[in-house]
């Protein structure tokens, strides 16, 4: 019996061979596979006898009536390598899509060690493999091992964490016995990086740190016919400790996934899952921008157990007893575009975290009135880079910039119906979000940003409330100068954005004169855009006329007339403010007319004339004269620059 760790050798296997070898089979020496169980269990025939001479080559015919099976022992051996699966069978695949080019890798890494010329290499082979939690990574080494004909013995490194240092140090070294047994075979080490950290997890474990490292450089040269292959994953390369890290020869990370490569993992998850006829992968592919592995297996959980509650609410308004749901539930039943819809928006809630998750934004241009100049800057930045990257292939393009003007004045809203008419997703971050109180966590907060922006590219990074973020360095006050780092990084990033050509920089602030000035230098937030207040009618016409197009209005509202009885100068958050004033007002008459009697709730709400005169005397804008004339000011500053 070949010595594997899926099973036990121990075990009395008389009765799985006999059934085995009921149906006659050619035997010569080779591998026995008894796949009548799971897991497989693997047999190596050591030797033949026959009483027919010559025949040795061709090999016998072997079955219970006519054929002695002599059981001796274990020993170590490969086993064959898995069957030419099909490609709906993604999770047994040898290719599996989106991680093919990763298991490609390794192979290329590791097989070197299984030829007849390992014992001239220097070192174990070894490879540290990092990518995103969720990424995929055991799968891909369960992939390898297939291809390689190789055992995989997996071990959780948590569990070889002990009280003591001697403890961490003979479990190490009992993990590293135990896969001598199983050779050839590949030891994954799981969650690597906790190995070497000290109790208080403030330190490193220098004794663990050294066991760790001989185990994976010693190598013995005697064992290079069946070698132990030795591969570590981490979430975060640089969370391993630096003589971990050297002390593996290879290094192979796991990337974002392309936008083919989500639409083939998409293909090959959803081959046996009933799709509706307008579900499009490619759609599917292009708004699930940075999810890998993990992500999709939730995405197609959360989106069928949608389906199975449409569905429910639709034919069984009443509910369903227990035995009924489950035999309903199993009958399957077709997933639509809706069911998708609403799993990527629990999902985009879900991994909601401090500086929010990048997704696809749901404003057009018809929400944003007026500003058809800065609409016009802001796509020729982003848009032309984008549908014509041949004509910028030297790579001189602009991927920053800025909008400053008054509060209120739309420059978020801006940003997301850029985002929605490129569909590119879009990653906002408020600037007060990324400072934190440990010394350089708020420099990996913006590290990250960039990181999680590049993995989901084409992107659109939004700061909002900039000036907080990047003041002037040297003036900040702050005793650990945190907030010069912080601008020092982000400068930094900014510079390396040139080598990603699909992440655009859009930041939004209301004091461009506290910036830092580096800021603003060619290659950076090069491109400056006003964002005024609507002073003309017309434009306040459009911005009030895209804010009421939900609403129901009576016959005998009067736009025009409305605006003629608001201040000259509106912003967009005053007149938003004006219609929200209008919407209460029409609130409070309906409930008074539902308590007399004059009407129900079923009824749809309409806005009267009267609503929009009454909220208009109420309001007051948000935006004084003194504070326009500043910023007309700060304009012509910049506009000189």
């Amino acid at each position: 019996m070949i010595c594997s760790p899926a099973y036990c050798t121990r075990g009395v296997y008389d009765r799985l061979l006999y059934r085995h070898f009921q149906t006659p089979r050619r035997h010569k020496p080779s591998i026995v596979c008894l796949d009548i169980l799971w897991p497989e269990l693997y047999f190596k025939v050591r030797k033949v006898l026959g009483t027919v001479e010559g025949m040795q080559s061709e090999g016998y015919l072997a079955d219970t009536q006519n054929t002695s099976l002599y059981l001796v022992g274990s020993t170590n051996s490969a086993v064959p390598s898995a069957p030419a699966y099909t490609s709906h069978e993604f999770w047994s695949s040898l290719s599996p899509a989106g991680l093919s080019d990763v298991v490609k890798e390794l192979c290329d890494a590791l097989r070197p060690y299984l030829t007849s010329q390992a014992a001239a290499l220097n070192g174990a082979g070894s490879v540290l493999l990092s990518g995103p939690s969720g990424s995929g990574k055991a799968m891909a080494v369960r992939a390898v091992c297939s291809c390689l004909n190789l055992h995989l013995f997996k071990v959780d490194c948590v569990s070889l964490c002990g009280d003591t240092s001697a403890a961490t140090e003979e479990k190490i070294q009992m993990a590293f016995a135990q896969a001598q047994q199983y050779r050839p075979c590949v030891l994954l080490l799981k969650d690597i990086e906790v190995l070497g950290r000290d109790r208080d997890r403030l330190g490193e474990d220098a004794r663990v740190i050294a066991t760790l490292r001989q185990l994976l450089l010693d190598r013995d040269p005697a064992l290079s016919s069946h070698p132990v292959l030795v591969i570590g994953t981490t979430c975060k390369s640089q969370d391993v400790p630096t003589d971990v890290q050297t002390a593996f020869l290879h290094e192979v990370k796991i990337e974002a996934l392309s936008e083919d490569q989500r639409r083939a993992m998409l293909s090959t998850l959803t081959a046996s899952l009933p799709l509706g006829k307008e579900v499009s992968l490619a759609k599917l592919a292009r708004r699930t921008a940075g999810f890998v592995l993990g992500d999709f297996c939730a995405l197609l959980s959360h989106s069928s157990r949608a389906a199975c509650t449409r569905i429910q609410a639709l034919s069984f308004p009443g509910g369903l007893s227990e035995e009924v749901e489950r035999d309903f539930c199993t009958a399957g039943f077709p997933v639509l575009e809706e069911d998708f819809n609403v799993a990527l928006d629990q999902l985009h809630d879900a991994h909601s975290q401090a500086v929010g998750a990048p997704k696809i934004p749901s404003v057009s241009w018809q929400d944003v009135g007026g500003l058809h100049e800065v609409k016009k800057e802001i796509l020729d930045t982003i848009q032309l880079p984008l549908e014509h990257p041949e004509l910028l292939s030297l790579g001189l393009r602009r991927s920053g910039l800025l909008l400053y003007g008054p509060p209120g004045t739309g420059k978020t809203l801006l940003a997301k119906a850029v985002a929605t008419t490129c569909t590119m997703t879009f990653l906002s971050v408020k600037g007060p979000e990324l400072i934190n109180m440990y010394v350089g966590q708020s420099e990996e907060n913006v590290r990250n940003v960039f990181a999680r922006a590049r993995a989901a590219a084409p992107c659109i990074i939004f700061f909002d409330e900039l000036d907080s973020l990047a003041p002037n360095r040297g003036r900040s006050g702050d005793s650990g100068g945190v907030m010069d780092r912080v601008v020092s990084q982000l400068l930094a990033e900014l510079d390396g954005l040139h080598s990603s050509r699909e992440v655009f920089v859009i930041g939004a602030t209301n004091r461009p004169d506290l910036l830092d000035s580096a800021l603003l230098r060619p290659g950076r937030f090069d491109k400056l855009v006003y964002v005024g207040v609507n002073e003309d009618r017309e434009s306040q016409l459009q911005v009030l006329s895209a804010v009421t197009r939900k609403f129901k209005l009576d016959p005998s509202v009067n736009l025009s007339s409305i605006l003629e009885e608001c201040p000259a100068q509106l912003t967009g958050a005053d007149i938003y403010a004006l219609c929200s004033d209008a919407m209460m007002c029409a609130v409070k008459r309906k409930v008074e007319w539902i308590e007399e009697g004059l009407d129900t709730e079923s009824s749809v709400l309409i806005l009267t004339m009267e609503d929009f005169l009454q909220a208009a005397a109420r309001l007051q804008p948000s935006v004084s004269e003194q504070e326009l004339l500043r910023y007309k000011l700060i304009q012509q500053k910049f506009a000189a620059c």
